[in-house]
C-alpha cells in the first residue's frame, strides 16, 4: 500500500472524520482503508445523514465523508443539512460521476469537495489534502464536464432554475412514487404536491410527467435498474 504523505498539518489523532454510509460492508471496508492511510481516524461510521447529524453534535470532527448508495434526495437534503448545521466541519461528497445536476447542487451548498464515487484511494486522499488545507477539491472529470455547462457558450443544465423543494419532487416522481408518498416524505399535503408537479411541467417545458421521467434519466437524475437489482417500489 502507497505512503500517503499530507501537505497540511496533522493533529495529534490525524483528521477526525465522521463516514456516512448505508451499506454496512461497505461502510466497514472503507472505514478500514481511510484508517490504514495513518492520516484519517473514523471517530463515528453511520448509515444516513440524520444520525451523522446527532454524532457531529457529540463528537469533534474535522471532516464528514458521505457515500451513499440509493436515494439522490437523501444525499441531497443530508448534505445541505449538515452543511447548515455545521458549516465550520468539511464536507466531502463521493458521487456517481453521471450525477452530475446532483453534484452540482452539492457544490452551491457549499460542500468542501466532489468526487467520483468509483475514485482510485489516492485521489480521495487528495481530496482529504485539499480540503483539510482549506481549499476546495473537485474531480477532473467534473470539473472539465461542469466547465461544458457553465463557460460562455455552454448548454445549461434544465434544472438550473428549479428551487430545492422543485428538485426534491422531481427527483421522487423520477423515481416511481407518487403524490401521497411523497406527499408523507417531505410532509406536505397532497394538494401542495400537485402544484409543484404542475409547476415542474412549466418550468422544464414538458406536457407529462413522462417526460419528466425521461428528462431526469437523460441527464443522470435517475438510473434505470439493471436486470435483477433490487428497486424500492411505492
Amino acid at each position: 500500500m502507497a505512503v500517503f504523505k499530507p501537505a497540511f498539518q496533522l493533529q495529534q489523532d490525524g483528521v477526525q472524520a465522521l463516514l456516512v454510509e448505508n451499506r454496512q460492508l461497505v461502510r466497514a471496508g472503507l472505514q478500514r482503508v481511510l484508517e490504514d492511510t495513518g492520516i484519517v481516524k473514523v471517530t463515528a461510521s453511520v448509515a444516513n445523514c440524520d444520525e451523522a447529524i446527532r454524532m457531529a453534535r457529540k463528537a469533534q470532527v474535522d471532516l464528514t465523508i458521505i457515500n451513499m448508495h440509493g436515494s439522490a434526495v437523501s444525499l441531497l437534503d443530508g448534505a445541505r443539512k449538515l452543511r447548515r448545521q455545521f458549516p465550520k466541519i468539511r464536507l466531502l461528497v463521493l458521487a456517481p460521476e453521471h450525477d452530475l445536476v446532483i453534484q452540482d447542487r452539492l457544490l452551491q451548498f457549499g460542500v468542501s469537495g466532489c468526487v467520483s464515487s468509483h475514485c482510485s484511494l489516492e485521489e480521495l486522499m487528495a481530496a482529504v489534502d485539499v480540503i483539510c488545507r482549506g481549499g476546495r477539491y473537485i474531480s477532473d472529470t467534473l470539473a472539465q464536464r461542469l466547465a461544458g455547462y457553465r463557460l460562455p457558450g455552454g448548454q445549461k443544465l434544465p434544472f438550473d432554475e428549479l428551487t430545492h423543494r422543485e428538485l426534491q419532487i422531481l427527483l421522487l416522481v423520477a423515481e416511481g412514487k407518487n403524490t401521497l408518498s411523497i406527499a408523507r416524505e417531505l410532509c406536505l399535503t397532497q394538494k401542495t404536491i400537485n402544484t409543484y408537479r404542475n409547476r415542474l411541467l412549466d418550468k422544464l417545458g414538458l406536457e407529462t410527467e413522462v417526460g419528466l421521467v425521461h428528462l431526469a434519466i437523460r441527464h443522470g437524475l435517475y438510473r434505470l435498474p439493471e436486470y435483477g437489482e433490487d428497486r424500492d417500489r411505492t
